[in-house]
């Protein structure tokens, strides 16, 4: 939101995408530069304000689940590649200058699909998580249609790298016990 004021005097204005290249939009071009700082700095600025509060709202309420779970440095490591592997793939699908990746959407995906499979394996049975994966997958992918008319690839990707990630996480022999389904009769 700081780079909004900067860039357009307004706290919660809209910035349009050739904007954020100095603040860290990047491309693979930039990559190639070895510009690394970009990969983290590109998932922290967003065009629109409004969108960018609603994924760290996302990103707040699936980390009071999930972190504990998993611990600080994986739920980062989930964060960063799911983030950084969704905003590449969606450069690849924008004509430059517009094609600088930005923002956290792609990082939320990833982690709320992780959650997404641990709900379903029954490791976290919680309704509050489940409205919660409702609130953080449901809008982004209806923004995807309304749109784009499909899923966007960057949106994509970090599904299926968290959807996996859960569900290898679930199989680890260490998180078997911590994470199976309660048997019914209380045994």
């Amino acid at each position: 939101m700081g780079v909004a004021l900067a860039v357009s005097g307004n706290l919660m204005g809209s910035v349009r995408i050739t904007q954020l290249e100095p603040y860290g939009g990047v491309t693979f071009a930039h990559l190639e530069n070895l510009e690394l700082w970009r990969l983290l700095a590109s998932q922290l600025i967003h065009v629109k304000q409004l969108h960018m509060l609603f994924n760290v709202l996302s990103l707040a309420l699936l980390g009071f689940f999930l972190e504990r779970r998993v611990h600080g440095f994986m739920f980062f490591l989930l964060w960063f590649i799911a983030g950084v592997t969704g905003t590449l793939v969606g450069t690849l699908f924008v004509t430059p200058p517009w094609n600088l990746g930005t923002g956290a959407s792609q990082a939320v995906l990833g982690i709320a699909a992780f959650g997404l499979a641990l709900f379903l394996r029954g490791a976290i049975q919680s309704r509050a998580f489940l409205i919660v994966l409702c609130f953080s997958l449901i809008p982004a992918l209806a923004l995807d249609f309304i749109y784009a008319g499909y899923p966007k690839p960057g949106h994509v990707v970090p599904l299926l790298i968290g959807g996996i990630a859960g569900f290898v996480h679930c199989r680890q022999p260490s998180n078997a016990l911590q994470h199976a389904p309660p048997r019914a009769g209380g045994v």
